[in-house]
């Protein structure tokens, strides 16, 4: 069973912390910040002590059998005597005997802000409780403890406050007038130099406590559970997580990437394909055009070798002054996307290319980037609608 490391907030700064092992009561508390208790943490079960001041305690009678039907009674029956709407705060409940009731109530805004950087530490809280619970009590008994400006008094076994020292002596009176015995009064004080509040008789049995966590320690294990207010949509899972919860949100991140990841590898393939489809059309229509007897295409590569190899038989030289032609004008014509090839002609060592062009002006850069390595002769050019169609021979320099 882990040990148990019991925190108390202080009361005017949450940033005040001190805690002690329960394991280890008679030891001296430590003070420290967060990440200290963090440190300290590792391995326990943290118990947290909310100020009294921020937790309100009522006893209230309400004649109600089951659980269900209380749950639903019990915002209305403590709707007059909260300060705000009954729906800003997060209640928890005691049964006793004779109809009786005692409940601690605390807004939900208060109970999440002190939450809020035990959650940002990754520390875990197993409980939270008033610390007016942790007094000392006696039926017929009011117990006072006093921390500087700090006043905390338990008048019954599920009531008590937190004030301003300044205040305590009007507390009293109002709490002697609803019948509280304040005749029997144990005052517990921080120090020996504590001083008592103006208009506090010191009639009442005192002791002096050095470390008053080390004194509430002694009543933590005593505190019912109903009255734990990480319960609701506060509450604490206890299930252990097996292995496989401990890395789910590792795995679905890695899901995720691969998800991702497939998606890019999927879309870039899709891409290229329709690339490649956009190539092998292109192909084929330069095909038809430089080669227009051959009706039916199988195989581009093979077929355009095959029909090179024809015109290499039909006459040595002039196959390859063909081929030079050929290949000095398909370097020019595959970065003349204005310029499109519809027909070709070797004669008497001659290429006669029949093109269509977008306009004039395309035509004469095509002629002018051909004259840098053939001779060329616009034999006729004439203006459509679908742009300039023209004849040009073009022959070795």
């Amino acid at each position: 069973m882990a040990e148990k490391l019991l925190v108390r907030l202080g009361a005017e700064s949450a940033d005040k912390l001190e805690w002690l092992n329960l394991a280890e009561p008679d030891s001296r508390p430590t003070s420290g910040s967060m990440m200290e208790l963090a440190a300290a943490a590792q391995g326990k079960s943290v118990l947290l002590l909310l100020p009294a001041a921020s937790v309100l305690l009522l006893e209230i009678e309400l004649a109600v059998k089951t659980t269900a039907q209380l749950k639903k009674a019990l915002p209305f029956a403590l709707e007059d005597l909260l300060a705000e709407d009954v729906e800003n705060y997060h209640l928890v409940w005691l049964k006793q005997d004779r109809d009786k009731l005692a409940a601690a109530a605390i807004t939900h805004d208060t109970l999440a802000a002190r939450l809020t950087p035990f959650r940002e530490a990754g520390l875990a809280l197993a409980a939270a409780y008033p610390e007016t619970l942790c007094l000392p009590y006696q039926p017929g008994q009011t117990t006072l403890l006093l921390e500087e400006s700090n006043a905390i008094l338990r008048s019954a076994a599920y009531l008590g406050g937190g004030v301003d020292a300044q205040f305590l002596p009007q507390l009293l009176e109002k709490a002697c007038a609803e019948g509280v015995d304040c005749q029997t009064l144990l005052i517990c004080k921080h120090s020996e130099d504590t001083q008592l509040p103006d208009g506090l008789a010191n009639n009442g049995l005192e002791t002096v406590i050095a470390k008053p966590l080390q004194f509430m320690a002694s009543a933590v294990e005593s505190l019912p559970a109903e009255l734990n207010l990480l319960s609701g949509a506060y509450a604490v899972s206890h299930r252990p997580k097996g292995l496989w919860q401990q890395w789910l949100p590792a795995a679905i991140i890695l899901c995720v990437a691969l998800a991702v990841q497939s998606y890019a590898l999927l879309h870039t393939y899709w891409q290229q394909q329709a690339e490649l489809s956009e190539l092998e059309a292109k192909s084929q229509e330069l095909f038809k055009q430089t080669f227009p007897d051959v009706k039916r295409i199988v195989n581009v590569k093979a077929q355009a070798e095959q029909q090179l190899a024809q015109l290499r038989k039909q006459q040595a030289f002039a196959g390859s002054g063909f081929m030079r032609l050929i290949y000095r004008s398909g370097l020019v014509l595959k970065d003349a996307p204005a310029v499109h090839l519809k027909k070709l002609n070797f004669l008497n060592g001659g290429l006669q290319l029949h093109l269509l062009a977008d306009d004039i002006g395309q035509l004469e850069q095509f002629k002018q980037q051909l004259q840098s390595t053939v001779q060329v002769k616009i034999q006729s050019a004439d203006s459509g609608a679908n742009g300039v169609e023209a004849q040009l021979e073009i022959r070795e320099k």
